[in-house]
């Protein structure tokens, strides 16, 4: 009988490359300089859930973010509004800016945005509203071809149906699907769309979001666990762990990435243990 494992040998990102995808060449990744794109999309009650999710993101992270809202803040800027809650810098990109890790990106509200040779680009046509709004889609669609593997897409709360169509770009290209879950969104129209439409990686309540992106942005460097994180994390971690297993039953390479953190964990706090024994010796 065929093996459906992966080799033994493979590198977490060969992982999760899903069978039959093309790995991009050097010349396409070197134009492509970022190794993880965040993209999250979300309408009304969106500000208050990013302020949940920024506060968790490590001025470390791996990874470009970019958030696309379709409603503005009053008149508050983004960036104003944001930064308070994250170690890493916001920029409001008004027409284009260059993707780097470590940096969130905020497109206009309700404007567009695509990925090009390692830029994020604001749509200059005139913004014609649209019923639905699709602009969420757009961006998860654009990311998908440019990024394949890289991407996690995000969808939160929110009206309408926005997102679902740009989720199942994301999980045809092999990245992975996440939503908060609609019993606890504010307003759980999208994120319910999503669930129903296609079969997503991850729901998740929103206080595990930005802990769940910050942990799945290491799957293609070295996973720092043991005496380097806070003892009183490890618990918490080791939880969230067994949360994200237990949904990644549709994404194999995923669920061995996950499964391999937590026996790691396991063994860090085994050897935490003996320390702090021999200590009280």
């Amino acid at each position: 009988m065929k093996s459906n494992l992966p080799p033994a040998g493979m590198t977490s990102g060969e992982r999760l490359r899903r069978a039959g995808q093309t790995k991009l060449t050097q010349r396409e990744r070197d134009k492509r300089s970022i190794e993880n794109l965040i993209v999250i999309g979300a309408s009304a009650g969106g500000h208050r859930a990013l302020a949940e999710i920024f506060k968790h993101f490590a001025a470390d992270m791996p990874s470009a973010i970019v958030v696309l809202l379709h409603l503005p803040l009053g008149p508050h800027s983004l960036k104003a509004a944001l930064g308070r809650f994250s170690h890493l810098p916001v920029i409001e990109v008004e027409n284009q800016a260059p993707l780097q890790h470590g940096f969130i990106f905020v497109p206009p509200p309700g404007k567009s945005a695509l990925f090009c040779d390692g830029m994020i680009q604001v749509q200059t046509k005139p913004n014609i509203p649209e019923r639905p709004a699709r602009t969420i889609n757009r961006l998860f669609r654009s990311a998908a071809k440019g990024y394949g593997d890289r991407v996690i897409g995000v969808v939160l709360t929110g009206f309408l149906k926005d997102g679902t169509e740009g989720l199942r770009a994301v999980h045809e290209s092999g990245g992975l699907t996440m939503v908060q879950d609609p019993s606890e969104a504010e307003y759980p129209e999208m994120p319910a769309h999503a669930m129903e439409g296609l079969p997503v990686t991850f729901c998740l309540k929103l206080a595990d979001i930005g802990p769940a992106l910050e942990l799945l942005v290491r799957r293609t460097a070295q996973f720092e666990t043991g005496l380097a994180v806070a003892i009183r994390t490890l618990r918490e971690r080791a939880a969230l762990l067994v949360r994200l297993i237990n949904q990644s039953s549709r994404n194999p390479g995923t669920l061995e990435f996950l499964t391999d953190q937590l026996r790691a964990l396991k063994r860090d706090v085994e050897s935490i243990d003996v320390l702090l024994k021999a200590s009280v010796r």
